[in-house]
């Protein structure tokens, strides 16, 4: 008996300016409909508006890379926190080469550029230092249930530690 080998369908992205072309990454899409836009202005509708202030994606990584690497974009902001960029090197990061990389993300005080920076970091590396963070907090909440945490200042613990509860919703 022959088994017929199927090939895994892979997710395609149509151009909706042009209708003549679709591709296997949105970044692709992304690029050319840049280029499509200036060609076909007229083709543009007004339902493909996208509220501002809304979150959207900017940076287009594959699920593949996803997996293996945890993506941020780190401001370049010299004036106010220099050395930004090399602490996240120090840090396990390194930089990403993407056509959206040292994109302006804003101005300091002065009207000098923000520039936003691409980079990535092994997920292992990542998940072991968000452990390490987490433990620290969960230092913090287990002296705020014993009514233990100290702060500079009045608190508003009650001596006695807080009680929770948790409660499952069906």
């Amino acid at each position: 008996m022959a088994f017929e080998v199927q090939e895994e369908e892979k997710e395609m992205f149509p151009c909706f300016i042009c209708n003549e072309v679709q591709f296997d990454t949105k970044q692709k899409l992304g690029a050319h409909q840049g280029h499509c836009k200036l060609k076909h202005p007229d083709r543009l509708e007004r339902s493909t508006r996208v509220p501002f202030g809304v979150p959207a994606q900017r940076f287009s990584i594959s699920e593949e890379d996803k997996k293996k690497y945890h993506y941020h974009v780190f401001n370049d902001n010299w004036k106010k926190e220099p050395g930004r960029i090399q602490r996240a090197k120090a840090a396990g990061y390194e930089l990403v080469e993407h056509d959206r990389s040292g994109a302006t993300a804003g101005t300091n005080e002065d009207g000098s550029e923000i520039k936003g920076v691409l980079m990535r970091q092994p997920k292992e590396i990542y998940d072991a230092d968000q452990a390490l963070k987490q433990k620290e907090i969960d230092k913090v909440d287990e002296q705020i249930h014993q009514g233990k945490f100290k702060t500079e200042g009045p608190t508003y613990f009650p001596g006695g530690g807080i009680k929770t509860e948790v409660k499952q919703t069906g």
